[in-house]
């Protein structure tokens, strides 16, 4: 027998049969709604891992994940399969993998109420969303951390609920769902501890980038994530035990005077720190002076705000002298990681590493004898340095000897003597700096 919406419900209970057991079959139709959307989403994947394996393989290269802990690599993995699916080219007409699959006859398995959803699926965009309420169940409301936009987010199943709690930040893809968003998959909860840092990291590399909020998540959400996936790591330094109280200090004295560095860098020297505490058991004299050293290390590790020797020494309040020497025992240490053939020599790769990685600029300098004179002394400082140590004074009186001989034998003739020296300098500590970040 079929019942209009607005008549009595044949139960007897005097409702309309919309609001009576009308309700619990809209209710049962929506459900078979979800699980199906939900089936479509990992049809998706799989169209695009059988059709567009290749892409996904370059969309992965664009965050490297190798140094990640396994659980932050797993999710890092669906949340850029998501970009790519929906956000990357795969031709120059700009046509998206999901794109791709609308037009494929795949599409049509799906009941037209799916068809309609999935005809919206083209607004989805990257997100990063603060957690402003949880509401019922399986519903909360985000806030997201570029374009500070609310929405209110639909989970289709209980079980793509991610644990979070109210101010944690989801990473995710959202889609359209009728008048709310729900994730496309899963949404990866960040621990509200970093997303402040986040958020301003975040909108740094947005200005840079230049582009609109829709823009930004669409064209660089690979850089907003290797920015999250680092921010993460350092939150997580927190949580580390150590060895002793002075350990953990340093990374103190990091978090107090760095309160705007980037995640990269930061997240670059907790790991260099922890890495060197487990190997070395280091007697620190004094923790500020170690953070300062990490401090400029970590800048070279990653590539980005760089910040000299002197640099680091005056934002902590110590000495250049200290700083630099503290500098030259992570680079030993870093040296000894490096791979090694079993002879204990330097092997092919680590030599041309450090070509394409420093670059000694000994063109500043003219004349081919003099060049060649400059390279043979760098080799010998490099051995006595590897069997010695690092000694300040000593870098001092071996390029005072160095100008001495190369002045006897009649190569410094129109070479500006005290620029020499300053380079030499320079050079000596590229040198060493280059063996000991990648």
């Amino acid at each position: 027998m079929t019942v209009s919406r607005n008549a009595l419900c044949p139960c007897g209970s005097g409702k309309k049969y919309k609001h009576c057991c009308g309700k619990q079959e809209a209710v049962s139709i929506a459900s078979i709604i979800e699980r199906e959307l939900v089936e479509c989403m990992q049809d998706v994947v799989l169209f695009a891992s059988e059709r567009y394996e290749d892409v996904l393989v370059e969309a992965m290269a664009e965050c490297p994940l190798q140094w990640f802990p396994e659980e932050l690599e797993a999710g890092a993995h669906l949340l850029l399969t998501d970009w790519a699916v929906f956000c990357r080219p795969v031709d120059e007409k700009g046509t998206t993998i999901f794109s791709a699959y609308m037009q494929d006859r795949r599409r049509n398995r799906w009941r037209p109420a799916v068809q309609a959803h999935l005809e919206r699926w083209t607004e989805g965009v990257p997100s990063f969303g603060e957690i402003i309420r949880f509401e019922e169940e399986r519903r909360l409301m985000v806030r997201d951390l570029v374009s500070r936009e609310e929405q209110r987010v639909h989970f289709l199943t209980s079980e793509a609920v991610p644990p979070a709690e109210e101010g944690d930040v989801l990473l995710g893809f959202l889609l359209p769902y009728g008048e709310e968003f729900t994730y496309f998959i899963a949404a990866l909860p960040f621990p509200k501890s970093g997303r402040a840092r986040l958020a301003h990291a975040i909108e740094a590399e947005r200005k840079r980038s230049g582009k609109a909020a829709d823009a930004f998540w669409r064209t660089s959400f690979p850089e907003a994530l290797d920015l999250a996936l680092n921010e993460w790591l350092w939150q997580l330094s927190a949580e580390l035990e150590w060895n002793h109280p002075d350990e953990e200090a340093v990374l103190h004295e990091l978090k107090r005077r760095e309160e705007k560095t980037s995640p990269r860098v930061l997240s670059h020297a907790a790991f260099f720190w922890r890495m060197y505490c487990e190997q070395d058991e280091p007697v620190i004299d004094d923790p500020i002076v170690y953070a300062a050293a990490l401090r400029h290390v970590a800048g070279q590790m990653a590539e980005e705000e760089f910040m000299d020797v002197e640099k680091a020494a005056a934002r902590y309040g110590v000495s250049v002298e200290e700083v630099e020497s503290t500098s030259v025992e992570f680079v030993l240490f870093a040296m000894e990681m490096l791979d090694h053939d079993e002879d204990g020599e330097w092997d092919e790769d680590d030599e041309e590493w450090l070509d394409d990685e420093w670059d000694f600029e000994e063109d500043m300098i003219d004349g081919d004898e003099l060049d060649a004179a400059i390279d043979e002394w760098l080799d010998e400082v490099e051995e006595l340095f590897d069997d010695e140590g690092w000694d300040t004074d000593q870098v001092r009186r071996l390029i005072d000897k160095a100008m001495r001989t190369w002045k006897k034998d009649g190569l410094l003739e129109g070479v500006d003597e005290a620029e020499l020296r300053e380079e030499l300098e320079e050079l000596v500590w590229q040198t060493f700096a280059g063996w000991g970040f990648c």
